[in-house]
């Protein structure tokens, strides 16, 4: 796979219980279209039974997945604005937010971390991976957004929460976006070099559209500690996952080292 696509295994990560989480099972990448014939081959080859696109319908209506003999295809927006709709946070869709926005520079930036720090809350597409992960015959499975940077980022965060993963390794793998992407921030970078010098605040935006900023995957996770006492009451009382149905999850998901 090219780095470009964004594709990782979420398995061989430790937990703070001392197991690993196990390869093969989930997988995470940018929206399928971006992949050449031998990448999507990779994919039938590794067995891919379940696609979960986060994008939003107009999204997929623009820029559909292939469709693959065998594998099974399901949608529901990743980030929704108050209202419910589902929210473009593609590249493209960052930047027209920002075209779009008439709010000052401290507003609109607000706006956008509050988008951020609400993904981890009663989050439908999370709710319907928990459904999923019922059945093992949607193993391996694949979820996506546009870059699969930002929706998909907060997604893993949140399987890596419920799965015991340190903030630390959380961190990591949300952050390994820019190393994918690291080629397009430069160049994002390089393009505003002039505004950047006269307005260095821009820097954490242009780096958030090409890749992601790492205060805002912060956020999303410092922010579930802001509400709730811990992990373990916030999956209670937002997805309904008590203790139980976690260890259920972490058996199904994770194994001795």
């Amino acid at each position: 796979m090219r780095e470009i696509t964004n594709f990782r295994d979420l398995g061989g990560v430790k937990t703070q219980d001392g197991r690993v989480v196990k390869t093969g099972l989930l997988y995470r990448s940018c929206y399928l279209g971006w992949m050449n014939e031998d990448e999507l081959e990779h994919l039938k080859q590794i067995g891919i039974h379940t696609v979960f696109d986060l994008r939003t319908s107009y999204e997929a209506y623009e820029s559909p997945d292939p469709i693959m003999d065998g594998i099974k295809l399901y949608r529901v927006s990743g980030m929704r604005d108050r209202n419910g709709e589902g929210v473009d946070f593609s590249p493209y869709g960052i930047h027209k937010m920002i075209i779009d926005d008439q709010s000052s520079p401290t507003v609109l930036h607000e706006h956008m971390h509050q988008l951020y720090r609400d993904m981890m809350f009663r989050n439908e597409s999370f709710m319907f991976l928990l459904e999923l992960l019922k059945d093992m015959d949607n193993f391996p499975l694949l979820f996506h957004c546009a870059t699969g940077k930002d929706r998909t980022g907060a997604l893993a965060i949140l399987i890596y929460q419920l799965l015991g993963v340190s903030i630390e390794d959380m961190m990591h793998d949300y952050l390994q976006s820019n190393v994918a992407y690291h080629d397009r921030i430069q160049q994002a970078l390089e393009k505003h070099h002039d505004e950047i010098r006269l307005n260095p605040s821009l820097k954490q935006r242009i780096v958030m559209e090409a890749g992601v900023d790492e205060a805002m995957g912060k956020e999303m996770i410092d922010g579930i500690l802001k509400q709730y006492s811990s992990y373990d009451e916030f999956f209670l009382k937002e997805y309904g996952i008590d203790t139980n149905r976690k260890e259920e999850i972490r058996n199904q998901l994770l194994t001795k080292v």
